[in-house]
């Protein structure tokens, strides 16, 4: 049985992972150990590994739970219309995580980690870039059947898109406001983007 603290809910893996997410986040895979993600959550170390056997594999399994918690949102901006209201939809992914305490994509916080260079770390980190990358692609696509002979290489814009993004975010970290900041740059970004795909 998990472990519990008085006056808190019963400790589970998925409040576990919730705030391991947005600890890695800010402080990064190396600025943080079970003890301090175990203050967080006001409990003892040791509870941590009822369900997990180490950092690393809490690690991986926030990465695979910040990857299919996207995934439902990418299925929300699908819904919208037209290109540019989704492109813009999906770069707010990234606004809002700047919007909160600086916040950046646990991608891009755990793809400079030595420890998540080696399988099965790295795979997580491929799935995660191929779900945004084949989103972007698939809208790319849609966009083109609804307006023949825009677009000619979906996957490589789809690319250019995350990789943009994800450089754009680390690039506003420093700004007085990153947020305002990577929502200038990206709406810059779009601009290109729409007109490139619009020929």
């Amino acid at each position: 049985m998990a472990s519990t603290t008085k006056n808190h809910s019963p400790l589970t893996r998925e409040k576990i992972l919730g705030a391991a997410i947005h600890l890695f986040q800010r402080h990064g895979f190396n600025g943080l150990g079970m003890r301090q993600i175990a203050d967080c959550l006001q409990i003892k170390a040791p509870s941590l590994y009822y369900h997990f056997k180490s950092k690393d594999d809490l690690a991986r399994s926030a990465l695979q739970q910040y990857r299919e918690e996207q995934f439902y949102r990418l299925q929300e901006i699908e819904k919208l219309d037209g290109l540019t209201e989704k492109l813009y939809a999906y770069s707010e992914l990234f606004a809002e995580m700047l919007n909160d305490e600086k916040r950046l994509c646990l991608y891009l916080v755990m793809v400079r980690e030595a420890s998540f260079q080696q399988e099965p770390c790295v795979s997580e980190l491929r799935l995660f870039a191929k779900q945004n990358i084949d989103w972007l692609e698939d809208t790319l696509c849609q966009a083109k059947k609804e307006s023949p002979q825009t677009i000619e290489t979906e996957r490589d814009i789809a690319e250019i898109i995350f990789a943009s993004l994800e450089g754009i975010m680390a690039t506003s970290l420093n700004d007085e406001n990153p947020c305002k900041s990577f929502r200038s740059r990206a709406k810059s970004f779009f601009n290109i983007i729409l007109l490139t795909t619009a020929r």
